[in-house]
């Protein structure tokens, strides 16, 4: 069986747009019967992919657009999320957060893609035409 898109929103890569995408987000959970700890999940991760666009592709003079997915295949919910950016690098992220002692530094940042690996099964990285796209998969 091949993941059918359950829900897929665009909108400007905003930290304004994030509660608005979640509560969307919250609607298909809970359509598809998404139990609440996954569904939780889910939310933290949309939220933090958004705010890493954001934050580190746009410069402060770009617009930018997300695409949001949630997808539903054979034992499996994926949540993705596109965007325009320059080439992301997951694994080199997920190296240099490795590498940091989040107590010496508190300043919070660098932490969210590490959360993120440990709350989902697998977060696949990939770049094709311009296009970063971050899947979070977790199986159900």
């Amino acid at each position: 069986m091949t993941a059918i898109t359950f829900l897929e929103l665009r909108t400007g890569a905003t930290l304004s747009s994030i509660p608005v995408l979640n509560e969307l987000l919250d609607v298909a959970t809970r359509a598809l019967g998404v139990d609440g700890a996954t569904a939780h999940d889910l939310a933290l991760g949309l939220a933090e992919l958004v705010a890493n666009v954001v934050e580190h592709e746009l410069r402060e003079d770009e617009d930018g657009v997300v695409t949001v997915r949630l997808e539903q295949g054979a034992g499996e919910l994926a949540l993705l999320v596109e965007s325009q950016g320059p080439r992301f690098d997951l694994e080199a992220a997920l190296e240099r957060a490795a590498q940091r002692d989040p107590l010496a530094d508190l300043d919070g940042s660098g932490l969210g893609l590490p959360m993120l690996a440990v709350l989902f099964d697998r977060i696949e990285n990939t770049y094709e035409g311009g296009q970063n796209r971050i899947a979070l998969r977790r199986s159900t």
